[in-house]
């Protein structure tokens, strides 16, 4: 590209945009080309653009500064005025950059830190511009510059010059980096690539937005892998270029902890409003007939990812029918991009898919078993090698599969035809603020910009509003605005809608929810610091069972029935040795309790009495399930729920003896606690806020956890 001129007006970094001043020069020269160039659009506005005249250009230099054309410039083989010329815009384009800009910027909260407004716009960024899977066919200007923002679409070095524009529009130290991902044994550089270094409060942080980008389209779509990449993995595969500014990353950089990215990220609650045209999948079945998919969320359960899909049948006349959410472990995001970007798919995959997985047969199959899991395209593996399912009847759907998905959904109409479908995401209330509320997710298709694009908002309300049938309920306390209104205002708390269709507000969710608060990482590294002890890591199954192994419970007590905790040890079969390795002392006790507790029948040939049932293959997939909902209520409600694992343990895990085991885990209040604080520490919190529930005996826990002193069976 080439931009002749007859006058260059050239604004310095940090002065100002004189606006009459340009539009001076353009009234005295009103034939002529003219060129403004700017370091970064700081304090420039679209409206600002829209009053310069046609035959203005803008250059809006930001990474490609000055200091780089003088570094770069001559050795680039395309050109040697590449970077000077890259970033210049006609007034048209300048403008619709802008207005992106202020899009995004208008979610920013003018009370956040610097770490805040960074996972907006990255988190931002990372779902709304996709990778160009043609990024060899145009030109590169067009998708190194901040043109991306206009396509959608970019490579490295567009997602290092956007984020670094936004940082800069915002007062955040950005710097622009290009260097290589790999340097051989000769020394040579190699994979060209762009990122970012980033500076909060005096220390300097990598990021990569283009790899959580890729990672993102894997089908993982929660990703700041590489916001929050240790060091040293980051610079084995970011190599800087010897002339740009930080160099020898080991010693100047530092890792924003990965674990308050996501503590930042959940209290801001960016991610409570989503839309998902870049997971969205078109299909065509051989019949002709048509269906939409989106993938909305993604899970690890007992080691396998689950996918949870949007999914909508288009009728022959056009119109969709009533959507589904629905659940599979196949990933549809990862074949939309195999597709975009040519990669190999294997051989009648997506037909399988298409005709098979979501054929109307196989979705009316997982209805009929009351389950809206779909099952898996594939039908067995070998290594790397697989086999794909020739018809629905062939796909399992296993029980304990089936009830793992079976929160409440529901569908509803508005008065003006628009369609959502909303998902119950507890099954009991949760406390927040000590209050019980209720948390659904919203999916709904609308339109923007003649674009029909999917959706979601996560909202919470303190009441059940399947149960509230008001058509006003609907138009009014669910509308569209609303919803988008209130994610923005009050983190996704809706309040509720009383007996005379008045909107009702706690205060103190109004409060808890409210998303406006400052959060730095300092502030929130010195909390977590107070509250952290070491870190313990849950024993996975197979430590569980070599820890039983080892170590055994002893008494160091005269009286075997002490109470006193601190004459409860642990010591080594073998050896006799007493363990004072306190992580280990935690660990070791909680897997005798699981021994005791999971063993409930015994073998005469054990070496420890009950282990034959206590780490068989049931046994394990209930540990699995039992570990993951502690965590979760940990999260949630700072300890573990054993009443409510109890109650809703037979919709997550089919083992016969699940409910025995886990009132054996939790019958006495020194097991209890100890567990309870296995799973805190594992989060790093030291300090219990409230006392976990001991069950004592069957006749107990069920009266607790069903009430009138009744047994519980499977879907009463």
């Amino acid at each position: 590209m080439k931009y002749d001129y007859q006058y260059k007006i050239t604004f310095k970094l940090n002065e100002p945009f004189d606006i009459n001043y340009i539009t001076n020069v353009c009234n005295q020269y009103p034939n002529s080309k003219i060129l403004v160039e700017v370091q970064n659009t700081k304090g420039i506005s679209s409206s600002m653009i829209r009053q310069l005249s046609s035959n203005v250009a803008v250059r809006i230099a930001g990474g490609y500064d000055s200091e780089r054309i003088s570094r770069y410039g001559k050795d680039l083989h395309w050109s040697s005025n590449y970077y000077n010329e890259a970033v210049i815009y006609t007034r048209n384009e300048t403008i619709k950059i802008m207005e992106e800009f202020e899009k995004i910027e208008s979610g920013l909260n003018k009370n956040w830190s610097d770490i805040q407004k960074l996972l907006y716009v990255y988190d931002r960024l990372k779902t709304g511009i996709m990778y160009d899977p043609k990024f060899e066919q145009k030109l590169s200007s067009e998708i190194r510059s901040l043109r991306g923002l206009i396509t959608k679409q970019t490579v490295c070095a567009g997602y290092a010059m956007i984020l670094k524009e936004f940082m800069d529009r915002n007062n955040i130290s950005c710097e622009y980096v290009e260097g290589h991902t790999k340097i051989d044994n000769n020394g040579q550089r190699i994979g060209g690539h762009a990122w970012n270094i980033i500076t909060i409060d005096g220390k300097k942080y990598p990021i990569d937005l283009t790899w959580d980008n890729t990672t993102f389209r894997s089908g993982k779509s929660n990703s700041f892998d590489w916001l929050g990449k240790d060091i040293p993995t980051f610079s084995k595969s970011h190599h800087p270029a010897p002339g740009e500014k930080t160099q020898d990353y080991e010693h100047t950089l530092s890792q924003i902890d990965p674990q308050l990215v996501k503590q930042i990220y959940s209290q801001m609650g960016v991610g409570r409003a989503r839309d998902y045209r870049s997971t969205t999948y078109y299909g065509t079945r051989k019949d002709g007939s048509r269906f939409i998919v989106a993938q909305i969320g993604d899970n690890t359960i007992n080691n396998t990812t689950y996918y949870r899909y949007y999914y909508v049948e288009i009728s022959k006349d056009g119109k969709k029918q009533l959507p589904l959410i629905l659940y599979s472990d196949t990933n549809v995001t990862h074949l939309v991009d195999c597709k975009n970007f040519g990669k190999p798919i294997p051989p009648n995959y997506e037909e399988t898919v298409d005709n098979i997985l979501f054929s109307r047969e196989n979705i009316a199959d997982s209805i009929a078993k009351k389950t809206y899991y779909i099952g898996r395209v594939r039908k067995s593996e070998v290594g790397n090698k697989f086999q794909l399912v020739s018809s629905y009847q062939e796909i399992p759907k296993p029980e304990g599969k089936r009830n793992l998905f079976v929160y409440p959904t529901k569908r509803f109409t508005r008065s003006d035809g628009s369609v959502f479908i909303a998902q119950q995401m507890f099954y009991t209330p949760h406390k927040a603020n000590g209050i019980d509320v209720m948390r659904y997710d919203i999916f709904e298709m609308v339109n923007e910009n003649g674009k029909e694009v999917l959706k979601r908002n996560t909202v919470f309300t303190e009441r059940n509003f399947f149960k509230d049938n008001r058509q006003s309920m609907i138009d009014d306390y669910l509308s569209r605005e609303r919803l988008d209104r209130k994610v923005g205002e009050a983190g996704g708390y809706i309040g509720y809608y009383d007996a005379n269709g008045i909107r009702t507000y706690n205060p103190d969710l109004v409060k808890f929810f409210e998303t406006s608060k400052k959060i730095d990482i300092e502030s929130i590294s010195r909390q977590t610091q107070q509250r952290n002890a070491p870190v313990i890591q849950i024993p996975t199954f197979s430590e569980l069972k070599s820890l039983a192994s080892k170590y055994e419970i002893f008494i160091d007590s005269k009286d075997p029935f002490d109470p006193d905790a601190s004459k409860i040890k642990i010591r080594d079969i073998k050896t006799g040795q007493i363990q004072e390795d306190k992580t280990i002392m935690d660990k070791a006790m909680f897997a005798n309790i699981w021994l005791t507790s999971a063993g409930v029948k015994y073998y005469q040939d054990e070496t420890r009495p009950g282990e034959n049932y206590a780490f068989n293959e049931p046994s394990e997939e209930l540990y699995n399930t039992i570990c993951k909902e502690l965590l979760n209520e940990c999260k949630s409600k700072d300890v573990i729920d054993t009443v409510d694992l109890l109650r809703n343990i037979e919709n997550k895990n089919t083992y016969k003896y699940n409910k025995e085991i886990i009132v054996n885990l939790f019958r006495t209040p020194y097991q209890t606690e100890l567990i309870n604080k296995l799973f805190l520490q594992s989060l790093g919190i030291n300090q219990q806020s409230q006392k976990p529930e001991s069950l004592y005996t069957m006749s107990y826990a069920e009266e607790l956890a069903f009430g009138n002193g009744s047994s519980h069976s499977k879907g009463k």
